[in-house]
């Protein structure tokens, strides 16, 4: 069983189709990078997977479809999306008793949460916070019910270098949850992520970004193009052209090259993440 499923979900606000008959599966215990461009529809699919937004199609947290057990289905979830709102006149600690209460959750929850963030019971009002530090009080808060799902919107925005790595560590320390982090860095995505959700034109499409197996995107340089092409059977192969292989495949590409004296001068393996989406993304926006 998933901890998360979606299934041909579509969303309409207004005469705009925002996500179009999107389904994936999301497992235990993973950080998903959730990436796209300004405007793709990354909001509005965390306010769905939350119950803020209703949709057709079906989304299904550990097996319970939101729409016929939605009070049971959400307390399984915690998240922070769009701005979240603290008492700023509190501490950290107060205000985490207060949610703690209005969640129904025991109050040494807030003693546990403090401790996994790198919170300290003190005196400093939340007014008198870093924004880092409002960061890490926003997932407390949301870690307070001991969510299996934590959906995080945009968390790194505003923070300075320092904070995003604060947050990055804090991300992987924790354990036995499935994270959705929606971010338009993709260069942090791929420090923390093992699969990512790219949006594009109104579709998603799953990727891993860490397997042995998966696919890069490779660029070879050689002495012949034409007749590449035809012993590895990729049409139009050429020098500023990525195509995707595993590491087995490159290596038998190059075997299969020598044996028919086709030289290999360079090979670039350009396994960014960002490169892999800019290829995914072909000439469509062209």
């Amino acid at each position: 069983m998933y901890s998360l499923e979606l299934k041909n979900v579509t969303k309409v606000i207004g005469k705009n189709l925002i996500i179009d008959d999107v389904s994936f599966k999301l497992e235990k215990g993973k950080i998903y990078g959730l990436v796209g461009a300004n405007g793709s529809g990354k909001s509005t699919i965390l306010k769905i997977i939350m119950g803020l937004y209703s949709s057709t199609g079906e989304v299904f947290i550990n097996g319970n479809n939101i729409k016929r057990s939605y009070k049971e289905v959400l307390s399984c979830i915690g998240g922070i999306v769009d701005y979240v709102s603290f008492y700023d006149f509190l501490t950290a600690y107060e205000n985490l008793r207060y949610f703690a209460l209005i969640y129904e959750v025991p109050l040494n929850r807030v003693d546990d949460v403090m401790k996994l963030v790198g919170l300290v019971k003190d005196k400093k009002n939340v007014k008198n916070f870093s924004l880092g530090m409002k960061q890490r009080l926003g997932i407390a808060i949301a870690l307070l019910k001991d969510p299996d799902i934590l959906i995080l919107d945009e968390p790194t925005n505003g923070l300075d270098p320092k904070g995003i790595v604060e947050f990055r560590e804090l991300l992987l320390s924790l354990e036995d949850k499935t994270i959705i982090v929606s971010s338009h860095i993709i260069s942090e995505i791929e420090k923390i992520a093992s699969e990512i959700l790219f949006i594009h034109n109104k579709k998603i499409y799953q990727k891993s970004i860490v397997s042995n197996n998966a696919k890069k995107s490779v660029k070879f340089s050689l002495t012949d193009y034409e007749k590449a092409s035809r012993i590895l059977n990729v049409p139009s192969l050429a020098e500023d052209k990525s195509v995707f292989m595993t590491d087995e495949e490159v290596i038998d590409s190059v075997n299969k090259l020598s044996k028919e004296s086709v030289g290999v001068y360079r090979i670039n393996d350009n396994n960014s993440l960002e490169e892999m989406l800019i290829s995914m993304m072909g000439d469509d926006e062209k």
